[in-house]
């Protein structure tokens, strides 16, 4: 066979395979890449790899709208897999950020807005804010990796207290689990929200009362306990 029938061989074969790749639906891809391992399901996904939507979108209980995705192929190359998300949306606001399914698996550089369904058990948490953010876990489930910003809404009052400005803060990996330590903007109240790689969380909401007898009474009868800090109720759950 002529260097010219081999090369012209090679050159077909090549051409097939970057049309397969390019043609792969984005639906299969989203097995293999582990993206369902990392909680991520869609109603319907539409489109190839390189260029997807996928309607109706949730990460665990997060709903995140229909998004336009697309694999990396410079992570596939590294043997790595990447799924870059973005969404734009008047109502629902906008978020984009890359997950990634091999280890270390998580999301990274998130940035948007995310309502919360069910918020953080008796904690009434309707929307969570990304500024930056990346979680990302080993196959452990133990949390390699975490930076960036989180503010948390508040929907309802708590004891009349009025928490719609959010409590805010820093991600962070403290043993082995995904730590955010928040704040309101007065720093009387304070929620720590950890989870792990499996998406078993913990949150613990603690209010200074400042000596109000008033507010402390209605924090009690809401299951607030009195602690360090002031005020404590604590849930856990499963995003």
């Amino acid at each position: 066979m002529s260097a010219r029938r081999r090369w012209i061989i090679a050159a077909g074969a090549l051409l097939a395979l970057v049309l397969l790749v390019a043609t792969f639906p984005m639906r299969l891809a989203l097995g293999w890449s582990g993206a369902s391992d990392a909680g991520v399901s869609a109603r319907a996904v539409r489109g190839s790899v390189w260029s997807a939507e996928l309607v109706d979108a949730r990460l665990g209980a997060l709903p995140l709208g229909t998004l336009r995705a697309s694999l990396s192929p410079l992570a596939l190359l590294t043997g790595e897999t990447e799924l870059a998300f973005e969404r734009s949306d008047d109502r629902l606001g906008a978020l984009a950020g890359r997950l990634h399914g091999s280890d270390p698996r998580g999301l990274s550089d998130v940035s948007g807005t995310s309502a919360m369904a069910g918020g953080l058990g008796a904690i009434p948490v309707d929307t969570l804010h990304f500024e930056g953010a990346t979680v990302r876990f080993d196959n452990a489930g133990k949390c390699a990796r975490a930076s960036g910003r989180v503010r948390l809404m508040v929907a309802a009052p708590i004891a009349g207290l009025d928490l719609s400005r959010g409590l805010s803060g820093p991600l962070r990996c403290v043993g082995g689990r995904a730590e955010a330590a928040l704040a309101s903007q007065s720093g009387m109240e304070r929620l720590t929200l950890d989870f792990d790689g499996k998406g078993a969380w913990r949150a613990r909401l603690a209010i200074n009362v400042d000596r109000d007898p008033a507010m402390a009474a209605a924090l009690a009868a809401m299951g607030f306990r009195a602690g360090a800090g002031g005020f404590v109720l604590t849930t856990s759950g499963r995003f």
